[in-house]
């Protein structure tokens, strides 16, 4: 740049930019990534790169948008300043202490984490680990679907800050498996689900997790949209809503027997194959169900 562009949290100056735009349905700059470094410009050409890809997931998986308070417009600060970490402030993410010596895994995790709290809805009123979920389910909702993008060729590591298909699978088979794996094999617990420690934040990452391995990312996404607030169980209440909206609803099973979230109990539904629904009596809106199929077909009855 001609002239340094001043961050307006810090008043750093910032000599090298990248800028990201969609092209349809007309050019639109959506990202800008700052560096005053020049070893740490590929960083940001990639940076920038990642977040495009993640604002695309976003909005065809999620149907959300970048907030149009900003005018869409995200800009990250990749910093050599200030104490090692990240923060979110507004449209505006910072990087600090960062090196092109950094792990090409923690580049994604932090990128990630960041921009789930800049685009997802927020989820607040937790003490530990931190206050807001969102940024911890954008880093393990990103995971996955990078990893089945970069499983289907779709795009290549380059593009996930150079991390490879066998790290971020090693990433999701830890951060993401165990708590949708639990939810399956449990549905959820009331007593993890009151807590606003590290147990009640952990069962709102595994059951949104478990939404979107079970129902799909729209009825995710409109849950997301339709919540209302910011507590948890703003959220449990969308995810209701959003189940209750189509006639018919299509569920993979990840195991067998499975939890299923369906609102309003077994009574509520018709299975449309060979599968049973056993309804629990001390959760009103959860079922077991057994089914040899790994996909089962719903039907809403008394609508």
């Amino acid at each position: 740049m001609s002239q340094p562009f001043i961050d307006p949290l810090h008043r750093w100056h910032f000599t090298y930019r990248v800028q990201g735009f969609v092209l349809e349905p007309n050019p639109n700059l959506l990202i800008e990534t700052f560096t005053s470094s020049q070893p740490l410009y590929p960083f940001a050409q990639r940076a920038c790169r990642l977040l495009l890809h993640c604002y695309e997931l976003t909005r065809v998986r999620l149907g959300l948008e970048h907030p149009l308070k900003e005018d869409r417009l995200l800009r990250l600060f990749l910093c050599r300043e200030g104490k090692p970490g990240a923060e979110q402030q507004s449209n505006l993410i910072y990087l600090y202490q960062v090196s092109d010596q950094m792990p090409s895994t923690e580049w994604l995790r932090e990128l990630t984490h960041e921009y789930g709290h800049f685009v997802l809805p927020p989820i607040n009123s937790f003490v530990e680990p931190e206050a807001w979920a969102n940024g911890d389910l954008g880093e393990r909702l990103f995971g996955v679907w990078l990893l089945n993008a970069l499983m289907a060729n779709q795009i290549d590591p380059e593009s996930v800050m150079g991390v490879s298909e066998v790290a971020l699978r090693t990433y999701v088979q830890r951060a993401v498996q165990p708590l949708v794996e639990r939810m399956a094999r449990e549905g959820l617990s009331p007593a993890r689900w009151r807590s606003r420690k590290r147990d009640g934040y952990e069962e709102y990452l595994a059951l949104a997790l478990y939404a979107e391995q079970v129902y799909g990312a729209e009825r995710l996404g409109r849950a997301m949209r339709i919540a209302g607030g910011v507590a948890p169980d703003d959220f449990l209440n969308g995810l209701r809503e959003s189940l209750l909206e189509p006639s018919r609803l299509k569920v993979n099973l990840l195991r067998h027997p499975a939890w299923l979230l369906l609102p309003g109990g077994a009574r509520r539904w018709r299975v449309l194959g060979e599968a049973r629904l056993v309804p629990d009596p001390k959760r009103p809106d959860w079922v077991r169900c057994h089914c040899p199929e790994r996909t089962l077909l719903l039907q809403q009855v008394n609508r």
